[in-house]
This record gives structure tokens, sequence and C-alpha cells, in this order.
């Protein structure tokens, strides 16, 4: 009789290792990950705006708001509900690159969280 996780290749080895992702599941929590964030969204664009395209601000605001949005759903796929879990996440879902749709939902998660680091400039400023 096997038990329930070595049944299940998504949850994590007694010995800690991180969880291994097969394909689908990856595809499955990439959706789950992105709906958090568009959930969020509000957040998310506070955030940002506080920073203002400080990078040091960055670290010490979005990740903790990223990690603690995401760990719900990093829980449910073996991952640990904390910062080096959701780095063991993305570095899952780098590993599968290869599937066009993994990379497409890897690319809007980043692009949901990550900083744009110049300043944004109006679109009237400069127009002289």
């Amino acid at each position: 009789t096997q038990d329930l996780t070595s049944k299940m290749s998504f949850m994590p080895p007694p010995d800690g290792t991180p969880a291994k992702l097969p394909v689908e599941e990856a595809r499955k929590a990439a959706n789950e990950a992105l709906a958090v964030f568009e959930e969020n969204s509000e957040k998310v664009v506070e955030v940002q705006k506080q920073c203002a395209g400080d990078l040091g601000k960055f670290f010490m605001m979005m990740i903790p708001l990223a990690t603690e949005l995401v760990s719900s759903v990093i829980g449910k796929y073996g991952f640990e509900e904390n910062q080096a879990g959701a780095m063991a996440f993305v570095s899952e879902l780098q590993k599968h690159q290869d599937d066009a749709e993994i990379k497409g939902l890897a690319d809007k998660l980043k692009a949901k969280f990550m900083p744009s680091l110049t300043p944004a400039i109006p679109a009237d400023e400069g127009a002289d």
C-alpha cells in the first residue's frame, strides 16, 4: 500500500526538499497565483506607488506582500507558506519555461508585481 504523499508527486518528500510540480499542476498553481494577484490588484498598485521605483523599498514592501498573497496557493501544492516557499515555487515554474502556457503565466505574474525602476513620465510632459 502506498501512502498519499508518494502518490501525489507535487507533495514535498519527507526530507524537506522542494516540491516537484508536474506540468499540469504547475499550470494550475500559476493560474491560481495569478488570480490572487488580480483579486488584490489595489494592494499591489498601492505598494508599487509607495515604492516609486526604489528597489530597496520594493524588497521591503512588495516581496512580503507577494509572499502573503500567494502563500495559500503555494501551500496547497506542498510549498512552505513563506518567502522561501514562494521562491521555490517560482523556481519550480521556471523549470517549465519550455511550456508556452506556463511561461506566459509566469511572465504575467512577474508583470503584476515587478516594479518599473524608471519613474513613469506623464504623456503630456516634455511635449513642448
